[in-house]
């Protein structure tokens, strides 16, 4: 599969190649990034989490065993995604430790003040806006929660900019989310870069 028609599936997985995207998702390739965020990047062991853009369901898993007293809900527009996450997680989804919920990063289905840390892996160039959706990310979470932004691509390769133009898809750099995060409202705004990789994480607390 090349890479455009990777991530055109990625968008919004659905049918055979649909499928075919999100076992990759939770395979191996796709592993590095979360590896590397999680390295550093802990949750409580009683946080409710939210997981926006939840794929395959291998972030949710996760993080159920960083808050093995607490919840993580994976959140997707893509039916697809939603049902191979409640498979990959299914006795979490059994036990009420894992929820699934379908709908939009720019217009989430979820109540204000709920969460104590949302995520976003490998997402927010889909997003309609990176304001939406980051604002949505600040209502959503609880006063001193934390949202985590990570993606594959730090906006500085040459390569994967012309995706822009023939995927559909933003790809933002450092400098781009971390001025968002701060006009949306958060505080304490962090960055890693791995520049071999071209991998971006940052974070941020909602006061």
């Amino acid at each position: 599969m090349n890479l455009r028609k990777h991530y055109i599936r990625s968008r919004n997985p659905k049918g055979f190649w649909g499928y075919r995207v999100l076992k990759a998702m939770n395979g191996k390739q796709h592993a590095a990034l979360p590896e590397w965020v999680f390295a550093e990047f802990q949750i409580k062991d009683d946080a409710h989490v939210l997981d926006v853009g939840c794929g395959g369901g291998a972030n949710v898993a996760r993080m159920l065993e960083m808050c093995p007293n607490g919840t993580v809900t994976g959140m997707d527009y893509s039916t697809l995604s939603l049902e191979e996450t409640k498979d990959y997680n299914y006795r979490a989804f059994v036990d009420k430790k894992c929820f699934i919920v379908g709908g939009n990063a720019v217009q989430m289905p979820r109540a204000k003040d709920l969460y104590d840390v949302v995520t976003a892996f490998e997402t927010v160039y889909f997003w309609p806006t990176l304001e939406q959706g980051v604002r949505e990310m600040f209502r959503v979470l609880k006063p001193g929660g934390t949202c985590l932004i990570a993606n594959e691509m730090d906006g500085l390769d040459p390569e994967y900019k012309k995706l822009e133009s023939y995927v559909g898809m933003l790809v933002y750099n450092i400098d781009e989310i971390s001025d968002m995060l701060a006009k949306v409202g958060f505080t304490n705004i962090k960055s890693r870069h791995d520049e071999e990789r071209h991998f971006i994480c940052l974070t941020a607390s909602k006061p």
